[in-house]
This record gives C-alpha cells, sequence and structure tokens, in this order.
C-alpha cells in the first residue's frame, strides 16, 4: 500500500497561476486525512512555496531548491547540503562576466549581484519574453509580483561578499535573454562538485552534485521508515528523472520533457491543466495501492 505521496511542483500538480486542477486537490485531501504523507519535491526555495502552502492549507515536509535543502511547513527542521565555497565564487564569476540574471538561493534568503530595481526589471525582461506566457498576461503568483518575488532579497557586490558573511549557497538560477550569446557555455561550467540541471543555457539551475531531489527522497524516506514500494512519486522535469527512475511508481505527465517519461514506470495521458496526478491516483486505485 501507498504510504507517501510526493509530487513536484510546477508543471507536475500545479499550473502555471500557482493553482491545483480542483478534482486532483480533492483527491489529495482525502488521501492526506486517511493518514498518507504528503510531501513536495521542487526546485524552488521556501519563499517562492510558502504562499501556495498557504492558500491549500498544507502543511507537509518540503524538499527544496532540487534537493539541496529538506525542511518541514515551520523550518523547525531543516537540512541542507550548500556548494562549497570555491566552487560557488568560480561558476558566479563567469555567469556574472556573460550577463547572467543569477538568483542565489541561500540558507539565508535570495541574493544578488545586481540592485533590487535592476533584478527585478530584469527577472520581468524575462518573463515577458518567455515561452511559459506566450502571447498571456503573467498569472498573478509568488514568482511574477515584486512583493513576492524580492521576499528576502539581499544586495551583494561580489560572490566574495556572500562567502565572507558565511551564508550557504543551495541553488543558483541563472538566466539570460540571449540565447546566441550564451552558446556553448556550459563547457566552461564544467565545475568540480556542481550539477547543473538544464538542458537550456539561457536557463540553468546550478546546486551542489552531492544531492539531487531523488538522492535526498531516498534519504528522508529511510529515516520515515518507509520501502520504495509505499512512495508514489510524481515529476516532470529533468530534475525529477532520478527521483522518477528510483520508483516503482513513479508518473510523468503528459505535458513531461521525454527524459522524465523515459525514467517513470507510468507515462499519463493528461496533463498538469487536466489533473495529471488524480490520473495517477486512479492507477494506483485499480492496483489496489490505495
Amino acid at each position: 500500500m501507498i504510504k507517501c505521496v510526493v509530487c513536484d511542483l510546477d508543471g507536475t500538480l500545479i499550473k502555471r497561476d500557482d493553482t491545483i486542477e480542483e478534482k486532483t486537490y480533492q483527491a489529495l485531501k482525502k488521501y492526506m486525512q486517511q493518514g498518507i504523507e504528503f510531501m513536495i519535491a521542487t526546485g524552488r526555495d521556501y519563499n517562492m512555496v510558502i504562499d501556495f502552502l498557504r492558500a491549500y492549507h498544507l502543511n507537509c515536509d518540503l524538499i527544496l531548491n532540487n534537493g539541496t535543502q529538506y525542511c518541514n511547513y515551520n523550518q523547525t527542521v531543516n537540512e541542507i547540503y550548500p556548494m562549497d565555497n570555491q566552487s560557488f565564487q568560480k561558476i558566479a564569476d563567469i555567469l556574472n562576466d556573460y550577463g547572467y540574471l543569477q538568483a542565489i538561493h541561500t540558507d539565508h534568503g535570495k541574493y544578488s549581484l545586481l540592485e533590487a530595481d535592476d533584478f527585478w526589471d530584469y527577472h520581468m525582461k524575462l518573463l515577458l519574453h518567455s515561452k511559459q506566457f506566450p502571447d498571456e498576461q503573467l498569472p498573478k503568483k509568488t514568482f511574477t509580483t515584486r512583493e513576492g518575488y524580492l521576499r528576502d532579497f539581499h544586495y551583494v557586490t561580489s560572490p566574495h561578499e556572500i562567502i565572507d558573511r558565511g551564508i550557504k549557497v543551495l541553488k543558483i538560477d541563472a538566466r539570460h535573454h540571449d540565447v546566441e550569446l550564451v552558446k556553448g557555455i556550459k563547457k566552461q561550467l564544467n565545475i568540480d562538485n556542481l550539477d547543473i540541471s538544464s538542458s537550456y543555457e539561457e536557463n540553468m539551475e546550478i546546486t551542489t552534485n552531492i544531492m539531487n531531489k531523488g538522492k535526498m527522497l531516498r534519504k528522508v524516506i529511510k529515516e520515515k521508515g518507509y520501502r520504495d514500494d509505499e512512495v508514489a512519486v510524481f515529476g516532470d522535469g529533468e530534475n525529477d528523472c532520478d527521483m522518477l527512475g528510483h520508483f516503482q511508481y513513479s508518473f510523468a505527465p503528459e505535458n513531461a520533457c521525454s527524459l522524465a517519461k523515459e525514467a517513470s514506470s507510468y507515462q499519463l495521458e493528461t496533463t498538469v491543466d487536466e489533473g495529471a496526478v488524480f490520473e495517477g491516483f486512479q492507477i494506483l486505485q485499480e492496483l489496489e495501492l490505495l
């Protein structure tokens, strides 16, 4: 029987406006009330998740920053796996030289080498030209509002300033407006002890290679006493592949990337907008696991 359900957020459980398809939400509530544990495994940091948790009254454990942080809702449990300082300094300097917008997620909030106004303006420029929101008005959510995205924001003049303050770097979101300008840059970013989870050089997520979503989840469920076949996992992106590939009951929505579909045990016929996680629940019911 399934004792724990683990979901990626963007593109898997929640739609572009940070809402859950209704029948999926009702099913999730029902299973939680029956005692099945629900966990989130996301690339987001805590400040990008808290509004969603409050909106849906979800008090659950969180695997954040692509697996480099594990915490509970109120952060009384908070385990982190930061980059080593030398690797962080090296990659941050290269990204800065190429003009990337760096959102540096740490154990003390979000840092940038741009001041708040410049950081926000670059962020909005990228959003308005992104494939994620083609010819659409931006949905109002934490990621697209100044108040939400600049929550716990800090400006520094150099990566070394972060190191000098003893701040631990958990993930860098590196985005660029010019695809051609940064073509081939990954060769320069082959830096020891780091992992890049993106196939697009203009939009990369960089973490330590010690931990990822899959490794962290395996560690957590072992500590909780679950067997692998008592856990169901859902994900749509490249950063979900290790998690999807390890567990017997793993599901990728129709909108998932090809690598996530290949890694998962079940390729769903519905998208996140149509309630892909609900379809996964139905399969688990048919298998008499829920």
